[in-house]
């Protein structure tokens, strides 16, 4: 008998195989082109904006889903990006200010390109993507080749350095004479040379971006790989410079100047902003209540316009070589605003609030296969909804930490404009207190409190942006049923966690001493303070943050005073140690700054003078909870007890 098998029984053979081969095997994974652009809010002509010349970002808005209702989780560079790349609210990482470490706090974390690069994808990053400066060395380990560093602050025109010295803004971005900030120059607000685009980084990080992507399109039609490309672009964050030509787009008479610049009537004064940043430009006053020009703030304004069509044409050049190169219909396209800004609205210029202009950002996504052009949607859309969504286009599990992922895939709304997956947004910022947010198709509410705090001892903020799109009137005394809906939706996030998670939090001592924030402008300071544990260590008590302020803090059991002043810290440092209960006097005045405990002979040193500045960073007791207002990382939590303490200047006292 033939036992050989038939050549139809060998070919239908050969099908099952290959068909069994095709069930099994992953679909080819899509390409990512991430495009970060730091500052960018929706001043862009595709959301309307009758002003902004930006036809390639329009044009590639076009190609898929344009967000409507985007918002970023924290208005400041360095927590939006942690954000986005874990998935994760700043208030559930403690990752809140610009010299957060990633690493320190979450050193297991698994950032999305790392979920990327653990499915085969080689993953790339160039420009701006984490936050560099400000003690900020970005997160290397996220990468799978070394960055592509380039500027944030870049000068051509060497007026605009006062001959070419390093800037006070060029320092904290390139973690330089950190300790000595207001000793530098300030360097211009703006500038307009004829120069070629790739003068400045946005041009030469579009040029090596072209590079890369025709290296990924070798290497993926030579051995399959894909590819996650992370491209950073610095404008229109300050300074605004930019090249002669996309400051002739504009014609100064008609830029919107601000609409309304007074902040909302019945706001909580924790929520208001002056100044900040841009008092370190030249010629902005340095005076944060100064009022600006009309001329000044023209400039400004024309500098922002400029500066977004700067980068609006860097990338047009992008996205114009991914289609020479034939990518387009294989690679997904997220384009991303890191946060908002302020032109003037409210008095406010930059970020670093709660209110609208600061948080609402664009958002762009374009997948092939999923979306259609052409398309928009008013879903609310957060910075940590891109890790699930990214993940679930290439095909890849869903993220799940070790970190909190707080995104959801927004996936289902990319295939249908009309569906929904939540139906709020949520975001915050940290200041004197916590302010956490919640903003819904029509209203913003703000809850500010600490964290642990009873929420009936909370300031809020109500917005209605139906009958009030300036922000004029908070609304919070006068709409109950609107405010009992919206705190019932924030009730269901979990509170705030501490800046730095690793050090002990604020509520770890309960009933801690409550004291409101003096003026200490050129006032004499008395500092009381009574404690009690073994081996004490961290802040008592902090006013201020790293420009002016001061601090009585512990360094394992011995007591320090602080004093800073224009970013110097003066230090006093007991030569005795302390334990169990202890009574610190620590006081500054023109001539001296003294230190003593329990009534003995205090330790004094020449004063640096008084502190000559308000600081914008209020007092904080057991912790430092913003910016260092001594010579420490913050929050530097007290790790005994504070029994009593007592603040007074020269003109008033604030005790408990």
């Amino acid at each position: 008998m033939n036992t050989r098998p038939s050549f139809f029984s060998l070919r239908l053979w050969f099908l099952l195989v290959v068909a069994l081969t095709a069930a099994t095997a992953p679909a080819e994974r899509p390409n990512v082109l991430m495009i970060l652009v730091d500052d960018l809010k929706p001043a862009l002509g595709c959301y309307g904006d009758p002003i902004a010349k930006t036809p390639n970002l329009d044009a590639l808005a076009a190609r898929g889903m344009r967000f409507d209702a985007a918002y970023c989780n924290q208005a400041v560079c360095a927590p939006s990006r942690f954000t986005l790349m874990l998935g994760s609210h700043s208030t559930s990482t403690g990752l809140y200010g610009l010299g957060s470490q990633l690493r320190q706090v979450m050193p297991n974390a698994v950032t999305l390109p790392q979920h990327f690069a653990d499915h085969g994808y080689r993953t790339e990053s160039l420009g701006k993507i984490f936050h560099i400066g400000h003690g900020n060395h970005g997160d290397p380990e996220s990468f799978s080749v070394e960055h592509f560093k380039e500027k944030v602050i870049e000068y051509v025109d060497p007026e605009s350095t006062d001959g070419g010295q390093l800037t006070r803004e060029e320092a904290y971005f390139t973690n330089q004479q950190l300790d000595r900030i207001k000793s530098l120059p300030r360097g211009a607000a703006y500038e307009s040379p004829v120069v070629d685009d790739e003068a400045y980084a946005d041009g030469r990080v579009a040029a090596e971006t072209i590079r890369r992507l025709r290296a990924a399109k070798q290497r993926r039609d030579a051995e399959g790989t894909p590819f996650l490309i992370a491209a950073g672009f610095a404008r229109p964050h300050l300074p605004f410079s930019a090249p002669q030509r996309y400051w002739d787009l504009y014609d100064p008479d008609s830029l919107p100047m601000p609409i309304h610049e007074d902040l909302p009537n019945d706001s909580p004064t924790v929520a208001h902003k002056r100044g900040g940043e841009i008092t370190n430009y030249k010629p902005v006053p340095e005076d944060r209540d100064a009022e600006y020009p009309d001329e000044l703030k023209q400039n400004l304004i024309h500098g922002y316009y400029a500066s977004a069509s700067y980068v609006d044409a860097q990338i047009g050049k992008v996205i114009d070589a991914l289609d020479d190169l034939q990518l387009a219909d294989n690679t997904i396209i997220v384009l991303w605003g890191d946060h908002g800004f302020h032109l003037g609205d409210l008095g406010i210029w930059t970020k670093h609030t709660n209110y609208e202009q600061a948080n609402r950002i664009p958002i762009f996504i374009i997948a092939p296969g999923t979306t259609q052009p052409n398309q928009s949607t008013g879903q609310p859309a957060e910075s940590v909804d891109i890790y699930p969504t990214l993940a679930e286009l290439a095909g890849l599990p869903q993220p799940s930490g070790p970190q909190p992922i707080d995104g959801v895939s927004l996936v289902p709304v990319l295939k249908n404009a009309d569906a929904r997956v939540r139906g709020h947004a949520y975001h915050a910022y940290p200041k004197r207190k916590m302010g956490r947010a919640i903003r819904t198709d029509r209203y913003r509410l703000v809850e500010w409190k600490t964290p642990g705090e009873n929420s009936k001892d909370a300031e809020y903020e109500l917005y209605d942006y139906q009958t009030d799109p300036h922000e004029t009137q908070n609304l919070a005394e006068s709409k109950p049923d609107v405010m009992a809906k919206l705190k019932a939706i924030l009730a269901t996030y979990p509170e705030a966690v501490q800046k730095d998670r690793r050090a002990p939090s604020r509520s770890a001592q309960k009933n801690l001493p409550v004291i409101k924030t003096p003026p200490i402008a050129n006032r004499t300071l008395t500092i009381k303070a009574t404690i009690k544990g073994p081996k004490p260590h961290g802040v008592v008590v902090a006013q201020g943050g790293r420009e002016h302020g001061y601090a009585l803090h512990l360094i394992d059991g011995e007591p320090v005073f602080d004093i800073r002043r224009s970013g110097t810290v003066t230090r006093l440092k007991s030569n005795l140690k302390v334990s169990g209960q202890s009574r610190l006097v620590a006081t500054l005045d023109g001539q001296s700054i003294s230190l003593s405990i329990n009534g003995g002979t205090p330790t004094t040193l020449p004063s640096p003078g008084l502190i000559s500045v308000q600081p914008k960073d209020g007092l904080s007791v057991g912790s430092d909870d913003l910016s260092a207002a001594g010579d420490y990382e913050a929050p530097n939590a007290f790790t005994a007890t504070i029994v009593a303490c007592d603040v007074t200047t020269g003109t008033s006292a604030h005790s408990h």
